[in-house]
């Protein structure tokens, strides 16, 4: 990180730390408890990412065994942007209303995106960051607690819309608002690095995250999208079994990947690429599925080729022991680095509103 992200990041934080005092006196003012949970929600309520939405379906194609770390594919590309988002969202108290548990949120969203310049990392534009108090606004009865609270242009105060009045079920729909916060940020920053950047199609953008439910108009040819996640429920999400199998440094077939919700079928590619292999590993272990835009079958296999030996080379330097270590790049890992520096940890908040 350079000095002016240093900079930048340290009075992020200094700042975001502020916004905890704001919530203590806004659940004071609800005649609420503080009530900080031991995990955050995303951990405890999987947010449905709509995958039953698409179907996975082969194609022919040549059988591919090449080597990527042996054999590296020839090609013009560099990977030279890298975006992660975060999301975190925590239960810090509540409050009662006619017999009713109402929950209160602090929720942390960003998105990032990191320019390499000679393998060396900076900040490319503006890191997105939004700090958020979720409740569902129908249950409090002084509007005018909302109305005072919503004076501070340094968290936003959100309306979490819980939609059935059990507290469970409005801790979920927590989650599902900072869910939409996350992916506008990512849009935004996505859009904006496309609009300055993305007419030099060999410099591209890799993305952490699904970029399946999006418009194929928004995306480009220069940016790809990464998960860790092997299993998801695509329907036919039987083909994914035979990746199980690819070797350490190759790529799985390619699938075509279709919206089935809409008019528009906006047909995607995706595939597994093994970064790495180890002895007593899982068959999951390394496998990191990649998807893109593309112009036919045949332009999809050959960008597939293309991408996977870049990805191969990235699986250096090893991000162990950060969670997914076997599939996480280094860039990646720096961006979510760089968003956490900004913001209060996780223990921070819970152990301020557990003393309060």
């Amino acid at each position: 990180m350079d000095e002016a992200g240093r900079s930048h990041a340290i009075a992020q934080a200094e700042e975001s730390r502020g916004h905890l005092h704001r919530i203590h006196r806004l659940l004071a003012d609800l005649k609420g408890r503080n009530s900080p949970a031991e995990s955050i929600e995303e951990d405890l309520f999987r947010v449905r990412e709509g995958y039953h939405n698409f179907r996975l379906d082969s194609f022919s194609q040549p059988e591919n065994s090449t080597n990527f770390h042996t054999n590296p594919a020839s090609h013009s590309l560099s990977l030279k942007f890298f975006s992660r988002t975060l999301q975190r969202t925590q239960l810090v108290g509540h409050f009662i209303v006619k017999g009713q548990e109402v929950p209160v949120h602090y929720a942390i969203t960003g998105a990032i995106v990191l320019q390499r310049i000679d393998r060396r990392f900076k900040v490319w534009g503006e890191p997105q960051l939004r700090f958020n108090v979720l409740l569902p606004f129908r249950f409090v009865e002084d509007s005018g607690v909302l109305e005072r609270f919503r004076g501070d242009d340094k968290i936003d105060l959100v309306d979490s819309a819980a939609d059935r009045d059990e507290y469970t079920q409005m801790r979920i729909s927590a989650v599902r608002k900072a869910h939409e916060i996350t992916s506008q940020l990512r849009a935004d920053i996505r859009n904006q690095w496309r609009e300055k950047e993305g007419s030099d199609l060999s410099n591209v953008l890799v993305a952490d995250g699904m970029i399946e439910d999006l418009p194929n108009s928004s995306l480009s040819d220069n940016l790809i999208s990464t998960s860790r996640t092997v299993y998801v429920p695509w329907q036919n999400s039987e083909l994914v079994e035979t990746q199980l199998t690819v070797p350490a440094f190759q790529r799985g077939q390619v699938m075509k990947v279709t919206d089935t919700t809409g008019n528009e079928p906006n047909i995607k590619y995706t595939w597994f690429t093994r970064m790495r292999m180890k002895a007593q590993a899982g068959p999951e272990f390394g496998l990191l599925r990649t998807t893109i835009i593309a112009d036919s079958d045949q332009d999809a296999v050959e960008r597939a080729n293309a991408f996977s030996s870049c990805l191969v080379q990235e699986r250096l330097p090893v991000t162990y022991p950060a969670e997914n270590w076997d599939k996480l790049i280094f860039p990646h890992k720096l961006c979510n680095d760089y968003l956490e520096s900004m913001i209060p940890t996780q223990s921070t908040v819970k152990s301020y509103f557990a003393r309060m």
